[in-house]
């Protein structure tokens, strides 16, 4: 008998699959608050010489802990005026003085 070569049927290739990596969305992920304990001590030492009465300590220490920086920063700033106020007012104190010496 003669032998009949059959044609095989021909497979198609497969497409070779990109790997396909997730952008992560930085309004998504949480960005950790970086810890800053000299700031937290000197918050914790500001607000309760400046007093607590209200609050409870608790809940001073949750706002420093939270918000340390902007705290101090805002502690900073009355301080600076405070010091402008009196550095002003030996200002006046001197010009007064120096007149006073030159009248006499």
């Amino acid at each position: 008998m003669p032998q009949i070569k059959k044609t095989k049927p021909k497979t198609a290739r497969q497409a070779v699959k990109k790997k396909i990596t997730k952008k992560v969305s930085t309004a998504l992920v949480r960005a950790k608050p970086t810890k800053n304990p000299a700031a937290y001590f000197q918050c914790m030492s500001a607000c309760c010489q400046k007093g607590i009465k209200p609050k409870k300590i608790t809940q001073v220490a949750h706002e420093c802990k939270t918000n340390a920086l902007a705290l101090n920063a805002k502690m900073s700033q009355a301080r600076a005026k405070a010091a402008r106020k009196i550095k002003d007012g030996y200002e006046q104190l001197g010009k007064g003085l120096s007149e006073f010496i030159k009248s006499k």
